[in-house]
């Protein structure tokens, strides 16, 4: 099993594929397997990709106390680091994408571009609602009841209406046999309900790909259309009949824009090789 020392985690990675380096940030309770719909697309298309467990989930260890998302992602520089990855394209997923605006402020130079994916610039007071609603909940449920619960967060009622997928998402959370505890999850909420790189997002001058699902009712397209306004020349892609796990739920088309992005800013002159 691939684990290295990051500061105070030994923390649990995967590394596969050859050529461009993709690093794959996942969201909040997710551990690097959130990412397994995209990885056969993303090594085929020639990216070495990085997926994870952040801190508090999966094969990561337990954080010691409270942190917020910049300590995140400086364990994922820490994890570039220890990898040899001078420079990445970034991608991050809900909370992944908050880690991956502050990767990119904090480490302007490592970023290649930057993919953020159904997230927010700060979480406003509907958002932090909702995440407030999960952490009281967390502790009187089990991981797979606590999937049941937010899934009408994640999905469109076309995965409801498809019994079969909904069935196969929540196995893969019964068969996890690293589940996440009720205190990291309450962590991991904690870094949330704090983020806010607002003000600070008009300093990113990587290229930038903001995707959300059309039907996100978790962090709405307003948030992504905001994001793509604060950063200088940012592209927005609004993915129709998806929610918030768009890229559960719209594999193929979630996937092609994501690859047709990177290959283009390779392809570009400003590329940083």
């Amino acid at each position: 099993m691939p684990r290295v020392r990051i500061g105070q985690l030994q923390m649990y990675y995967e590394l596969d594929g050859e050529g461009v380096p993709v690093v794959l940030i996942a969201g909040l309770t997710c551990d690097h397997t959130a990412w397994t719909p995209q990885l056969p697309d993303f090594r085929a298309a020639g990216f070495r990709c990085l997926a994870f467990d952040n801190r508090d989930v999966g094969q990561t260890d337990q954080s010691a106390g409270p942190y917020t998302i910049r300590d995140v992602a400086a364990d994922t520089i820490g994890l570039m680091n220890e990898l040899d990855l001078p420079t990445a394209h970034i991608v991050g997923a809900s909370m992944g994408g908050m880690i991956a605006e502050e990767l990119t402020l904090a480490h302007p130079d490592r970023v290649r571009s930057l993919t953020l994916v159904c997230t927010t610039a700060a979480t406003d007071a509907t958002l932090a609602a909702v995440v407030r609603a999960w952490r009281v909940l967390r502790p009187a449920v089990s991981p797979v009841e606590l999937l049941v619960t937010i899934s009408p967060w994640l999905f469109t009622y076309r995965s409801y209406a498809q019994a079969d997928q909904m069935e196969s998402f929540l196995q893969l959370a019964r068969d996890n046999p690293f589940p996440q505890t009720p205190d990291g999850f309450r962590r991991q909420c904690d870094a949330i309900l704090i983020h806010d790189a607002a003000r600070r997002l008009g300093a990113v001058r990587a290229p930038t790909h903001v995707i959300v699902g059309a039907e996100d009712v978790l962090t709405p397209p307003r948030c992504s259309r905001e994001l793509a306004q604060m950063i200088p020349g940012a592209k927005l892609t609004e993915a129709p009949a998806a929610g918030h796990g768009l890229f559960w739920e719209a594999v193929p088309v979630f996937n092609r824009a994501v690859i047709d992005f990177i290959e283009n800013v390779e392809r570009g002159p400003a590329t940083r090789r």
